[in-house]
């Protein structure tokens, strides 16, 4: 069954006016018809069963039951250094398939992408729409949401926030992930910080670890920054229970 997001202004009492995107898909691709059912989702975590009323120029949804929660009990957070051309879109879309609660962007000593002011804005506008549709394929209960780009030290002050740092780098030093989420509880925030093409420096992985961040590799293999962005998403979601982990 398809997923759809809607927006408080879009919500009249128990009936949803979808936008003209949604509405366009559903009747042009989906070919759906009034007394098809969809599921809609508020994007702060309220999905019902709907069924449309109309669907002419405008489709109406008449909601129904509220259904279960499917988001992950522990909230992982996505800290990615800015890469090249598309890859960032695919880690995005790619984590938000697997469960991020939400990804951090950020550019560092060796980053290679450092874009202009109007072009950050250009892009995190299609990267909300990327995750957008992503969510609503992944039958998501909430959409993620993308941060503003920061720096290196501005992603430092935001460790505070989350109970437990992972830091993927390929030196020395680090732990077997399952360890370092051994104490990481349903409720908890944690935040993975992922590099660029040209990996972390010596005296950033100083850094982050100073401030408690805990050091894990992926494996004796170098992977491209947006396989890793992906994989240590999934590992991390995998170790915390939430694909079909034991945790």
């Amino acid at each position: 069954m398809s997923r759809f997001f809607f927006s408080a202004g879009q919500r009249y009492g128990d009936r949803v006016v979808l936008d003209d995107d949604a509405a366009r898909h559903l009747r042009r691709v989906l070919r759906y018809s009034v007394g098809d059912e969809i599921e809609l989702c508020d994007g702060v975590g309220g999905c019902f069963r709907a069924c449309l009323i109309t669907a002419g120029d405008s489709v109406v949804c008449l909601l129904g039951e509220r259904l279960p929660g499917r988001e992950a009990a522990v909230r992982c957070t996505l800290a990615f250094a800015l890469l090249k051309g598309e890859k960032s879109e695919l880690l995005l879309q790619k984590g938000t398939e697997l469960g991020v609660a939400g990804f951090l962007p950020f550019t560092c000593r060796h980053s290679v992408v450092r874009p202009e002011t109007k072009k950050v804005t250009s892009r995190m506008d299609r990267w909300q729409k990327i995750v957008r549709a992503a969510a609503g394929q992944a039958r998501r209960d909430l959409i993620p949401p993308v941060s503003s780009l920061h720096t290196w030290p501005e992603l430092l002050t935001c460790l505070t926030q989350f109970k437990k740092t992972i830091f993927f780098f390929e030196g020395e030093g680090g732990v077997p992930l399952a360890a370092a989420l051994r104490d990481v509880f349903p409720g908890d925030r944690v935040l993975l910080v992922t590099g660029p093409e040209g990996g972390f420096n010596k005296a950033e992985a100083t850094e982050i670890r100073a401030l408690g961040a805990a050091t894990v590799t992926l494996g004796p293999r170098i992977l491209r920054a947006e396989t890793a962005a992906v994989v240590a998403a999934a590992l991390a979601l995998y170790e915390a229970g939430e694909l079909g982990g034991s945790a």
